[in-house]
């Protein structure tokens, strides 16, 4: 295998895909970042570096395609996106279950794995639901180590299911999915330090890509990752509505810490210890969100799901979200999203259990409350200690 190489990677791409129009310059020096700090931080071994190759090759053509998609087809560029609903919130706080239970709404259209894997050409709605993509991308999340128990156990991949928007992100080469996956802290440093009004247009183009053939009443959207922008993202989508998930930090954390070991583990020889900083960019996440919480015309635009409400009475919750946001959930949505939770608790009892220690992560619950005090108090949320 050639060695990882950011200007060869980008003629590869260009030669796989016969394009050279990438829509803008601004995804290579993160491209040149990110590569520069795999090869000297992530120590990863012969099989993680041969499918962190393989991953940013897809990427990077997938970027050209939909490029070339949007000049071979003018009317994506004329979609409008109306009050997509975001699910936010601390990772690991059921923001992955309200989100696949929201997209059981067959009026509400989310973002499947294989459509951000292989956007193009557009979806379209008549042959969705058996692309060949989808089979083509269930095989790339096999080869690349997503269907590994380990993982499975704390975030189920899929090529049907809907996924974050980080997985979007990478169109742009700026996602906190490759600071999860690899060692790369001076990756890590250059993305949190640039401004974010790039990837979340970009995030835009995408879902105008994806609805062009196939829309929905409304977009449902989620990542934890969101709350670190949540101001580019209110700039990008005035009219969005935000859902905020909550839940003890001091459950969260080293639920967190083992999901980023895990994926070092598929990669790489390196054994971070810790909590992998969680703690501090966590805590300084949510103060972000406060500060937009506390400005009046943003306060109706939220709306709390507490994760034990959640799990207790989930479609009561998801009542209480559509009546906040105005939005109609028609008795064959709400019989869809029943169906779905039956499906989904018969498929977790039998499947990889999550199981970790906190004190494996030096979880601290002193050290927990000094950075998460406030918000445990602001938002009254249930210790699970």
């Amino acid at each position: 295998m050639t060695p990882l190489d950011d200007r060869q990677m980008i003629a590869d791409a260009e030669r796989a895909t016969a394009l050279s129009d990438w829509g803008g310059d601004d995804f290579r020096e993160p491209l040149r970042v990110l590569v520069a700090a795999l090869v000297g931080e992530a120590q990863l071994h012969t099989q993680g570096a041969r499918i962190a190759q393989r991953h940013l090759h897809d990427v990077l053509c997938g970027r050209l395609k939909m490029a070339d998609d949007r000049k071979r087809f003018p009317g994506i560029a004329a979609e409008e996106i109306t009050k997509p609903v975001f699910v936010i919130g601390l990772p690991r706080s059921g923001t992955t279950f309200l989100h696949n239970l929201l997209t059981q709404d067959p009026h509400s259209r989310s973002p499947l794995t294989w459509e951000i894997m292989f956007p193009s050409p557009p979806p379209e709605r008549e042959t969705w639901r058996n692309d060949p993509r989808i089979a083509q991308c269930q095989a790339k999340l096999r080869d690349i180590g997503f269907l590994d128990e380990g993982l499975q156990a704390i975030h189920p991949f899929g090529a049907r299911r809907p996924e974050e928007c980080n997985f979007i992100w990478e169109s742009t080469l700026r996602s906190v999915n490759y600071m999860a996956w690899w060692n790369v802290p001076s990756y890590t440093k250059m993305l949190y330090a640039g401004g974010m009004q790039q990837v979340y247009e970009a995030h835009k183009r995408f879902l105008q890509h994806l609805q062009h053939r196939h829309r929905g009443d409304r977009w449902v959207l989620k990542t934890p990752a969101h709350m670190a922008w949540l101001d580019t993202l209110l700039a990008v989508y005035p009219d969005a509505c935000l859902v905020q998930c909550h839940r003890d930090p001091a459950k969260i954390i080293p639920s967190l810490a083992n999901n980023l070991l895990q994926y070092r583990k598929l990669y790489s020889t390196l054994r971070p210890s810790g909590s992998f900083g969680m703690v501090e960019l966590q805590a300084a996440s949510l103060k972000r969100v406060d500060a937009i919480r506390d400005l009046p015309r943003y306060r109706d635009r939220f709306i709390d799901a507490h994760y034990a409400d959640v799990q207790a009475e989930p479609m009561s919750v998801v009542r209480r979200i559509y009546r906040h946001f105005g939005m109609t959930l028609p008795a064959e949505s709400e019989s869809a999203m029943k169906s779905w939770l039956t499906r989904d608790r018969s498929e977790h009892a039998a499947g990889p259990q999550h199981v970790y220690n906190g004190e494996d992560f030096g979880v601290d619950h002193a050290e927990i409350d000094r950075h998460f005090g406030a918000y445990l108090h602001r938002y009254n949320v249930a210790l699970e200690r």
